[in-house]
């Protein structure tokens, strides 16, 4: 593939593009704002969501992706067309691009997003695995015989996956991601606290004193939002064991998906994983004692990335250097280039 080649981590809230020789060079929310009086396309990215915050009578958000999967092809078509003027603005041949996609998605979903990319301005665009291209942003070997349990745990998913020689063995994507986490909190606290809290404050709330195992010292945070029955503003402390407590069912539900995996996972393989135990990543893989409460559950030692929210996107941008492994596993799927 000549020319200079972009990895794409294509998630459900954000977008992350990773340059060889560069490193980490877009990342924006996968979101576009129309103004709701012309129709007209008002920002995209994270400046979308800002303003939909700040005046929502007036703008509307979109997102284009569901479940690792293209939802609005046209929206996805403004985050491309972005992506690539801003990261390739004074380029002059057009970027290869190599895109993260779930393990479970159809050939015809592959095709589809390799098209929308295509069509908007990429030169060749090729699909790697996610849990592929986070093994090998982490720095795990993919080629050995030696089997990886990876877990990625994205905005809208969790991709649960070991993997062997350059392949896929057992894999499962479901819902089980920092939505799914923030919406559990939303309800924890109209329910326990009759309080309705913005998303933003959620997300603060997960990201400031948020954890999925006890932590030593109790942490407080004050938030503001609004009385469930009165509607009117109310404030209140939150504590860090509140937050656990919420967020029990999640982790539950987590464990319970990767326990169905290791079900599926032979024995030599799973014997690996019993030495080796569980790769964390993705943006919820930084949730305070989430790898002490799987440990916990399944009985497996897990090792969190370092920077497990740029993993995917990292991996798809160095998976070049392992490009003959991948393609004899079938796991890079390249577009037709494009003709003016």
């Amino acid at each position: 593939m000549p020319g200079y080649h972009i990895g794409i981590d294509l998630g459900t809230s954000k977008v992350t593009a990773f340059q060889q020789g560069k490193g980490i060079v877009y990342t924006q929310a996968n979101a576009i704002c129309y103004d709701t009086r012309t129709g007209a396309v008002a920002a995209v990215g994270t400046k979308a969501m800002k303003m939909a915050q700040r005046t929502p009578a007036a703008f509307h958000v979109e997102r284009p992706m569901a479940d690792g999967v293209i939802s609005d092809f046209t929206v996805m078509r403004h985050i491309f067309t972005d992506l690539i003027e801003e990261v390739c603005a004074r380029q002059i041949f057009r970027p290869n691009l190599i895109i993260t996609a779930p393990s479970g998605i159809t050939q015809l979903q592959k095709r589809t997003i390799m098209d929308v990319a295509v069509a908007c301005g990429a030169g060749k665009v090729s699909l790697i695995d996610n849990a592929i291209a986070s093994a090998l942003g982490s720095g795990i070997p993919i080629d050995k015989p030696h089997g990886v349990l990876m877990l990625d745990i994205g905005a809208g998913t969790a991709d649960i996956a070991v993997i062997t020689m350059g392949t896929v063995a057992f894999t499962t994507t479901c819902r089980i991601g920092g939505m799914l986490a923030d919406e559990m909190l939303t309800r924890f606290f109209i329910k326990e606290r009759s309080m309705e809290l913005g998303i933003s404050t959620i997300q603060r709330i997960k990201h400031v004193i948020g954890c999925a195992f006890p932590r030593e010292e109790e942490l407080e945070l004050s938030v503001g939002g609004k009385d469930h029955v009165t509607q009117l503003p109310v404030t209140a402390s939150v504590t860090s064991s509140e937050v656990c407590a919420a967020l029990q069912p999640w982790t539950q539900q987590l464990c319970d998906a990767v326990h169905s995996v290791l079900e599926q996972t032979p024995a030599e393989l799973y014997r690996d994983i019993c030495e080796e135990g569980i790769l964390l990543t993705g943006g919820m893989a930084q949730l305070y004692g989430l790898d002490r409460a799987i440990e916990e559950q399944l009985h497996l030692e897990v090792h969190v990335c370092a920077d497990g929210a740029n993993a995917a996107a990292k991996g798809a941008g160095l998976s070049l250097r392992h490009l003959k492994t991948l393609e004899d596993h079938g796991y890079l799927f390249r577009a037709k280039e494009r003709r003016d």
